[in-house]
């Protein structure tokens, strides 16, 4: 008897060290990463630079959010997701505002919404002076809170700004690439080899008149 109460003893014992360490040792899976919004932006693995210049900047998330460098963390690090953002929802199999939706706008840096630029993008709807505009203002507003974060030291803000630049110039690159690139049109045909509508011969001249019988469509 005093053996069957010691097992029992022991395997309730089991049960609850189980039970206790369970959600350290026992992990769900995912498909892709999950990503934490504050150490990790969305899109920021898209781009090492930006991953640095968050990393370089951490510490300031120490302050209060109403702080001068806080906010300006803050914002910079919202440029940086919709460069990248738009980058990535542009550059997926999808083609389609995934990532830029959530992204809220703000007068300061943006000319449009990041997803109604990605939706114009995707419509053969943007131009060149398009993406010069929009890469411009993102680019001149970074450069304006840089220095705000900084904290006086001009090198490390001289070697922010030029990490910056480069990543604007980069998503830049790859946003014209996909904005600016030819679609194919399903109803007025580029050229000779665009994938587009298919007219068979006979239907080529509808000016004249014809009338529909059993054996199809006959001219007169």
């Amino acid at each position: 008897m005093f053996n069957v109460a010691l097992v029992a003893f022991f395997i309730t014992l089991a049960i609850a060290v189980f039970f206790y360490f369970r959600p350290h040792f026992i992990r769900e899976g995912f498909t892709t990463i999950a990503i934490d919004d504050v150490t990790a932006p969305k899109c920021f693995l898209r781009d090492a630079e930006a991953q640095q210049l968050v990393t370089e900047f951490a510490p300031i998330k120490k302050l209060p959010p109403a702080s001068e460098p806080a906010m300006a963390l803050a914002e910079f690090t919202l440029i940086l997701q919709k460069l990248l953002c738009i980058d990535a929802d542009l550059a997926g199999s999808g083609m389609g505002p995934y990532s830029t939706f959530q992204l809220a706008y703000a007068t300061a840096h943006d000319i449009e919404p990041a997803a109604s630029f990605v939706g114009r993008c995707i419509r053969n709807a943007v131009r060149s002076r398009d993406i010069e505009m929009a890469m411009s203002k993102f680019e001149d507003r970074g450069m304006e809170l840089l220095p705000q974060m900084c904290s006086g030291d001009v090198a490390k803000c001289d070697a922010a700004k030029t990490k910056f630049h480069n990543i604007v110039v980069r998503a830049t690159r790859n946003i014209s690439e996909y904005c600016l690139k030819e679609k194919a049109s399903l109803d007025r045909p580029a050229g000779a080899r665009d994938p587009a509508f298919y007219n068979p011969g006979g239907l080529a001249d509808s000016s004249r008149e014809y009338t529909i019988s059993g054996g199809g469509v006959q001219y007169i």
